[in-house]
């Protein structure tokens, strides 16, 4: 009789949705990295793929969508069609949705966001009580998320953080039933290989949640 040690068989599937603030992302890279010329092709893979491995985790993912949020520029601005670009491309990217608020200028010489987080937040919530996932991953650091990430819970969903520590609200963290924590060397990988252009330059860039 062989004694040899069966395989495990394969973790079941699970609907998994990802919803990614997008200017969070772009913050980081550019400041770490001086760009925000981002794989987001290669970024989707990397956390499904962190979702799949984790020992906290008894399914791997069935992907159903990619919402990625941001803001944009009104259309008389000089900015509006590179910006356009920026996003159309990444709305054409496998399993990947834009969703885009409006980027207008502040009274401190900067820029705001107006309308990002709730599409969010409509997003998550419609979609979880239509039962349109199991899993929500969630790429935000904000503790104004506190109040969604709660909700999707009560819905009866899963709801996994991914993480930077260092620009991660303390509040928002244990809201989460489990997390993926990232650093500067994972967002390196993230990024392609030749920079491209700022959609905005850092100094312009007024981060104002509303």
């Amino acid at each position: 009789m062989s004694m040899d040690k069966q395989p495990s068989p394969p973790k079941p599937f699970e609907r998994v949705m990802l919803f990614i603030d997008g200017g969070y992302l772009r913050e980081l890279c550019k400041k770490y990295y001086g760009h925000d010329s981002i794989n987001f092709d290669g970024l989707r893979q990397l956390l499904i793929g962190n979702f799949n491995l984790s020992e906290h985790n008894s399914f791997q993912a069935n992907l159903i969508k990619t919402y990625y949020y941001d803001a944009i520029v009104a259309e008389s601005h000089k900015d509006y069609p590179t910006q356009k670009a920026y996003f159309s491309a990444i709305d054409l990217l496998p399993f990947y949705t834009v969703r885009l608020g409006r980027l207008v200028e502040s009274s401190k010489k900067g820029f705001k966001q107006k309308g990002v987080d709730v599409l969010m937040v409509i997003d998550a919530l419609t979609k979880a009580y239509q039962n349109q996932y199991e899993a929500g991953m969630f790429f935000v650091g904000d503790r104004d998320f506190v109040p969604l990430i709660e909700a999707v819970k009560n819905a009866g969903k899963k709801t996994v953080g991914i993480y930077h520590k260092p620009t991660c609200s303390v509040d928002l963290l244990p809201c989460f039933d489990w997390r993926i924590r990232f650093t500067k060397e994972t967002i390196k990988a993230w990024l392609k290989k030749k920079s491209g252009k700022h959609l905005i330059e850092p100094k312009e860039l007024v981060r104002i949640r509303e």
